[in-house]
């Protein structure tokens, strides 16, 4: 009851802004507490006015919508907590963030994790208390950002308090007649004795959240037998407990993660299992899976009810954060959205391709991929379901590698030696190389769902970014650090992660900066693995300025031509050609990175997007030289007249080597369109070549280069935007919206 009294009094005590509700460090426990990049502030209040806290600098950020979808007879407060991204300024490093409903402040506390370069907040974990909305209906909380810092005067939500009730979380797993137990509660008693449980550091325990309305704590527990513990799979438990309005422990979320993705301590091998999760009152079971080796998935219980509420981020104002890309203002059709799937069994692949290997366009390939880009569009519950059960599904892939030394993914800077690509080489090498070997196979290490890394969609990025749950930061950290594992360790430069020769193919390179630049943009500061991304996105952009800027003579046609780019049979010669939609998609990789706060991919950037904007501008409407624009979406482009001979100068050679046929007609003319069409479809004029109607065209594999291009703001970047916007023929991009990106 003193607690309750405590929030409710407290800013009519402070009577002053709105600043003086926020406050103190979350404390208790949590190694992070004094660092303004990581601690955890508060604001807490029981309806004092907006007008009453505002006498300082404030100022509005964004919204969310906090929807009840299911849980009937809802009343009283509940808890929710999100992810929120921050435009860089917005928080600045003094200010703290309340939530704001109807005029009135909410208790709010906000987990800082990254920041911007200036000291700006860039991406924090909000959690805030707020009445119940009615089943079905909605409530728009307001963000604002205000300043100073008062203690808040209400205790972090401590072990000790969790341990005081009867919470209690266990998987069962049971294979080959044995049957092996892991306890949160045990783990989490344990914990207590030792006193240790800091934000990072240890593999024993890690201090998410820490507030005085809801903290985590992400432990490992043994899956035991009596003495004998379970040789390859592992358990973990994302423990977080709420503070309700009378001051005890509320609720209990539980998100129980099932591994087996140890690297060196023993032999992989698939594990087949039946298994049952409790979670105080509900339960989840499933009978006959097979975990293939490297994969991991989780489940999310709570100790009562099922706290079915939906925190609604505005994806509007998450593309203008420059954490996403700007996309085209879309809807996507009621029909689609409650078509789309928004649960994934363990090791399904759901909508993710089962072999991303295979050629031709796939959901997963783009910026984002479909379900994830449909959830940026629209920002609806049932895409942001759909997004997170694609995510939970490529789980069951096997690009998990976690280190047993660190708890953590594994990283080239550990293990420089370690290849997954290059396995047998390395095998023989011996020497530095027998000590990063991975262990052979123990029996059956077959996996129907295969990662590529050429045909990667991004995973637990986004989903990290709106939710703050500590799974889908790893599934991020796992994705891009396997990134760099593939490869052969001299092409990569051994620590250092090279992508020039060490990925054979550009569009592998885009993705893989894509990810490495997302896990250095969304990781915590105080995370060890912050550092390391943030290194390898430098090193990458610093190679490939060294490279190809540096030397720009050498690359006239401001394309990546490595022997790993100029492949393609053209015109009766081989290795004579590029794809340009693979540089396309190298062109908006670098320039998300630039956008993510990455100073050399602004270089890089600059460098690369003369390819598109001189294929859009080279050749003027009705010229009959120079590029013409209607072909800048092709499949290849022809670039040298053989093998080892000098590239052309200038994107004119390309045009009339690449379509002899169409050299010296006019652009974009009657009969230019004759000429470009066949016996089985007519070219309109103004039509691009490359299925310009789809979706995943190659016009569209353009489009997002072409975006990051006038983002840019080179030279003509803006009219190779507005020829591209005057095509006849354009997608519909509502229900497919990968590709749907537009300049800022």
């Amino acid at each position: 009851m003193l607690k309750r009294l405590a929030i409710m009094f407290f800013c009519a005590a402070v009577a002053m802004s709105l600043a003086g509700c926020g406050g103190g460090s979350g404390g208790g426990g949590g190694s992070d507490s004094s660092s303004a990049s990581a601690r955890s502030s508060q604001t807490a209040s029981a309806g004092a006015g907006l007008s009453d806290v505002t006498n300082a600098a404030t100022h509005h950020i964004t919204d969310v919508s906090v929807q009840n979808y299911g849980s009937a007879g809802a009343t009283g407060v509940v808890d929710v907590t999100f992810g929120q991204v921050f435009a860089q300024g917005d928080v600045g490093p003094q200010q703290h963030v309340v939530a704001v409903l109807n005029g009135k402040a909410l208790p709010t506390q906000v987990d800082r994790k990254a920041t911007w370069g200036d000291g700006s907040l860039r991406h924090g974990v909000v959690t805030v208390q707020i009445k119940a909305p009615a089943d079905g209906a909605a409530s728009t909380v307001n963000l604002y950002a205000v300043a100073g810092n008062v203690a808040l005067g209400l205790g972090t939500v401590s072990l000790s308090e969790l341990l005081g009730t009867n919470f209690t979380a266990e998987v069962q797993i049971k294979r080959n007649g044995a049957t092996y137990t892991a306890n949160a509660r045990d783990a989490l008693e344990q914990i207590a004795q030792s006193g240790k449980c800091p934000a990072w550091g240890r593999r024993s325990c890690k201090r998410w959240l820490s507030g005085g309305l809801a903290s985590e704590w992400i432990v490992p527990a043994a899956l035991m037998d009596g003495n004998d513990k379970a040789p390859r799979l592992r358990v973990f438990f994302n423990v977080r407990a709420y503070r309700a309005a009378d001051g005890s422990i509320a609720n209990v979320r539980v998100d129980s993660v099932i591994e087996n993705d140890q690297t060196y301590a023993v032999a992989p091998n698939n594990e087949s299992y039946n298994a049952k999760i409790t979670v105080g009152e509900n339960s989840y079971s499933i009978t006959g899976l097979t975990q293939y080796t490297q994969t991991r998935w989780h489940k999310v219980l709570w100790t009562r009810g099922r706290h079915r509420y939906f925190a609604g981020v505005s994806t509007a104002y998450l593309q203008r954060s420059k954490a996403v890309s700007r996309y085209a203002n879309l809807q996507p059709s009621n029909q689609f959205l409650d078509s789309v799937p928004q649960a994934a069994e363990p090791m399904t692949n759901l909508d993710q391709t089962p072999d991303m290997g295979a050629t031709g366009a796939q959901a997963g390939i783009g910026p984002l991929p479909r379900w994830t880009s449909t959830y940026v569009v629209s920002g609806d519950r049932r895409a942001f379901a759909w997004m997170l059960a694609n995510d939970n599904a490529a789980g069951g892939y096997g690009f998990h590698y976690r280190d047993g030394a660190t708890g953590r993914p594994v990283t080239i800077v550990d293990h420089p030696y370690i290849t997954i690509a290059d396995y047998n080489w390395a095998s023989q090498a011996g020497g530095d190389f027998a000590k990063d070997l991975l262990p052979t196979c123990a029996g059956d290490c077959s996996n129907p769902n295969r990662f590529e890394i050429a045909h990667q969609p991004s995973i637990g990025y986004v989903p990290y970014l709106v939710t703050g749950d500590f799974y889908y930061l790893e599934e991020m950290q796992f994705e891009a650090s396997y990134d760099q594992l593939w490869t052969n360790p001299e092409y990569r430069n051994y620590t250092k992660g090279r992508l020039i020769g060490a990925n054979p193919q550009v569009r592998g390179q885009a993705w893989a900066l894509r990810s490495i630049s997302d896990a250095a943009f969304a990781t915590p500061d105080k995370d060890p693995l912050k550092r390391y991304f943030t290194d390898q996105i430098k090193y990458i952009a610093d190679d490939y300025i060294n490279t190809y800027v540096d030397k720009s003579s050498a690359h006239p046609l401001h394309v990546l031509d490595g022997g790993e780019a100029i492949i393609y049979p053209l015109n009766g010669a081989t290795e004579v050609g590029i794809a340009p939609w693979q540089q396309d998609f190298f062109t908006w990789a670098v320039g998300h990175a630039a956008e993510q706060g990455v100073p050399e991919a602004e270089t890089l950037l600059q460098w690369m997007a003369k390819f598109q904007v001189g294929l859009m501008t080279s050749a003027k409407e009705g010229a009959t030289s120079g590029f013409c624009w209607l072909e800048a979406s092709g499949y290849k482009f022809q670039v040298r007249d053989s093998r080892g001979a000098p590239q052309y100068s200038d994107l004119a050679q390309v045009y009339k080597a690449t379509y002899p046929t169409l050299a010296g007609l006019k652009c974009d003319s009657q009969e230019m369109a004759n000429a470009m069409s066949s016996s089985t479809s007519t070219q309109q004029i103004g039509e691009m070549d490359g299925y310009s109607s789809s979706a995943t065209g190659f016009p569209s594999n353009l489009q997002i280069a072409l975006a990051a291009a006038a983002n840019s703001g080179i030279d003509r970047s803006g009219e190779a935007w507005s020829v591209f916007s005057s095509r006849s023929v354009k997608p519909d991009y509502s229900n497919y919206p990968n590709f749907a990106v537009v300049p800022r």
